[in-house]
């Protein structure tokens, strides 16, 4: 049976179909291939995963030559190819999740991608998508003005942190703006605006403070042997 053109799948086949579809291996694969992958262990990681109270999430890594493993820890850099999949199930509570079969497994499986740049993807769509979407005042209907800033408060400092996290991993300092959203919106209060300002220097000060507080002799004393390439990425 070829899981690609076949009307009726099994839930396992269903996750296998769509692992090798979503990893762009859908014209690559023969049927050979497809037999390699649905290997002993690669598919009691899937059923484990539909059972019932079963494992909650799973990893899929396209490996070197079109291999496909499948594993509950993330894969080492080195081991992927291009790029790899995060299986997730919709209901997380113990109770709620079913046992997930041919009938319901589109609905209660989410597949999401993961690649190199998984924080600049994660930035970016909470920046140019929910950060919108929450904003548009026609979903905020129902809202007090109370909940309303809570929650725009929260989902900032959540996007500034991110953002921070951004610069630590490329080894850089990135100073977070004052969100835009709310600085150049007339219903802001002139106190509000002037609070937000004072709170990103705030926040840039510290950033700045624990920059300069680094010595660039801290590797000597850790008990390394430097070289003079260490001084200048440390500058």
């Amino acid at each position: 049976m070829n899981l690609f053109t076949s009307p009726t799948l099994s839930a396992r086949e269903y996750v296998v179909k769509n692992t090798h579809i979503y990893l762009g291996l859908k014209k690559n694969m023969t049927d050979e291939k497809i037999k390699a992958n649905m290997n002993e262990d690669n598919l009691k990681m899937v059923d484990d995963f539909l059972k019932h109270k079963g494992q909650y999430n799973f990893v899929v890594a396209h490996c070197k030559g079109d291999i496909v493993k499948y594993s509950s820890e993330p894969p080492t850099p080195e081991s992927i190819a291009k790029k790899s999949l995060l299986l997730l199930k919709v209901r997380t509570g113990p109770e709620d999740v079913p046992e997930i079969d041919a009938s319901n497994v589109a609905k209660e499986v989410i597949i999401m991608e993961i690649n190199r740049k998984i924080l600049e993807n994660l930035f970016a769509i909470c920046n140019e998508v929910y950060l919108p979407v929450l904003g548009n005042p026609l979903n905020m209907i129902g809202w007090s003005d109370l909940v309303t800033k809570d929650l725009m408060d929260k989902f900032h400092v959540f996007l500034n942190h991110t953002y921070v996290t951004l610069g630590q991993v490329e080894g850089r300092t990135m100073l977070p703006l004052p969100p835009n959203d709310v600085t150049s919106v007339e219903k802001t209060s002139s106190k509000d605006k002037a609070n937000l300002l004072e709170n990103a220097i705030v926040h840039w000060t510290k950033q700045i403070k624990n920059v300069l507080k680094r010595d660039p002799e801290m590797v000597l004393k850790t008990g390394d042997h430097p070289g003079p390439l260490s001084e200048l990425e440390f500058w």
